[in-house]
């Protein structure tokens, strides 16, 4: 399958990635708010769990809601986005290691955990802006543990914003129109 064709069927399928970036904003808060009030190891368990159910959220809202028809079987870009899947569970991984010692790296370290793992979706949807948004979550992280800005407990509340508006915005870019890629405009179906 040609990388352009690839790239197109997963930005129609998922509608640029923006419900699940939406999913995992809302994740995100809800694991902020119980973490303010029951804790860091209890806010990072509703964030690793939660965040096991992204995805099936999300493609339950954009075959319901946008009602979004399914990649291809044989789509690379959907392997490519699988495989950013691990190494974002290892920074994960690390980030609850350090529950008992450093519990205000926790958030820290699962922000960069997460804007790294964004990194390979500019390659799955051709879309550029998805280096800005893994760089923006994982400035957030490092400027947390380098210079304690943002404190530890504003981390979450932060990438949270981050990800709904990045979200919203990806749904918006979808919804506009025509969209100019790295090869050239790609003109949308009549019935989207």
């Amino acid at each position: 399958m040609d990388q352009r064709v690839f790239q197109d069927e997963l930005r129609r399928a998922y509608v640029r990635g923006g419900p699940g970036a939406i999913v995992s904003g809302l994740i995100w808060l809800a694991a902020a708010l119980v973490s303010s009030n029951g804790g860091v190891a209890t806010g990072f368990a509703v964030l690793f769990f939660g965040g096991m159910l992204i995805f099936p959220i999300s493609k339950l809202v954009v075959q319901f809601l946008f009602r979004r028809p399914s990649e291809s079987k044989g789509n690379p870009g959907g392997l490519i986005v699988m495989e950013t899947v691990f190494p974002m569970i290892g920074g994960l991984f690390a980030a609850w290691l350090l529950l008992p010692h450093r519990p205000e790296f926790v958030f820290p370290l699962s922000a960069i955990a997460v804007g790294a793992h964004y990194f390979g979706f500019r390659t799955a949807y051709g879309d550029w802006t998805y280096w800005a948004f893994g760089a923006i979550l994982c400035f957030v992280g490092v400027g947390s543990i380098v210079f304690g800005l943002p404190s530890s407990a504003v981390v979450p509340y932060l990438v949270a914003m981050v990800e709904i508006a990045f979200g919203i915005g990806f749904i918006c870019f979808d919804r506009a129109g025509p969209v100019e890629y790295e090869a050239g405009p790609v003109e949308r179906d009549a019935g989207q």
